[in-house]
């Protein structure tokens, strides 16, 4: 990223855009949350699309250094609910991108290609575990079900925070915990995990927390 003003003006339009939909936010309401004149927002961003280009750079940033192949190698089967965890973390964080990608994707070619690029990567990374787990045998499932296992994540990990802000679930840790206990449900029966890690995800998904378990041994 570029000079420390332009970090606070990404850093808030990011903030803005999370509470209230990039759609009600104008640079000028970006520029007035900073204190700094239109002209000094001008300067660094020539717009609200240059804005919204520097975010969508901030966030692959974040999911490629993720998604690093000696990342990814650390993966153990015990760890991947808490690797998902951080994945979604990291959308939280961005939260406005998934809310109407559609529309956002309509207004700015770049998000466009970058929901498109994120959908590969996220395909390719998460192919590449439940492969990885199948061979270890901690994984029952063939190759075309880790196929449609890798598209269920996935269908997950973008769509739940449209959904439940349908539901007028708008609490981003509870969107978070939504998306993991759904991931779970639907996974852990095919995972040979130890007993107790399977007890633990469970209560996991019963109290919407995993705060009190063991930390993944992956580095964000």
């Amino acid at each position: 990223m570029a000079g420390k003003t332009a970090q606070r003006i990404l850093a808030t339009a990011l903030t803005l855009f999370n509470e209230h939909g990039e759609n009600s936010v104008t640079s000028v309401d970006i520029a007035m949350e900073l204190n700094i004149s239109p002209g000094n927002l001008y300067y660094h961003f020539k717009g609200k699309e240059q804005i919204i280009d520097g975010l969508v750079q901030w966030h692959s940033d974040a999911m490629l250094a993720l998604f690093k192949p000696a990342t990814l190698n650390k993966v153990v089967a015990e760890d991947f609910f808490y690797f998902l965890a951080i994945v979604l973390d990291k959308q939280q964080l961005f939260r406005f991108m998934f809310r109407s990608p559609a529309d956002l994707a309509e207004k700015y070619p770049r998000v466009k290609h970058w929901h498109k690029q994120q959908i590969r990567q996220l395909e390719s990374s998460l192919h590449t575990l439940l492969q990885n787990f199948a061979a270890q045998q901690t994984l029952l499932a063939n190759s075309a079900e880790q196929r449609l296992l890798t598209d269920l994540i996935i269908m997950i990990l973008t769509q739940t925070s449209q959904y439940d802000d349908l539901r007028n679930s708008h609490d981003p840790q509870t969107q978070k915990f939504h998306a993991l206990s759904l991931m779970m449900t639907a996974l852990l029966p095919r995972f040979h995990l130890q007993e107790d890690t399977v007890l633990q995800l469970r209560k996991a998904i019963a109290h919407h927390s995993m705060a009190n378990l063991t930390p993944p041994r992956v580095g964000e």
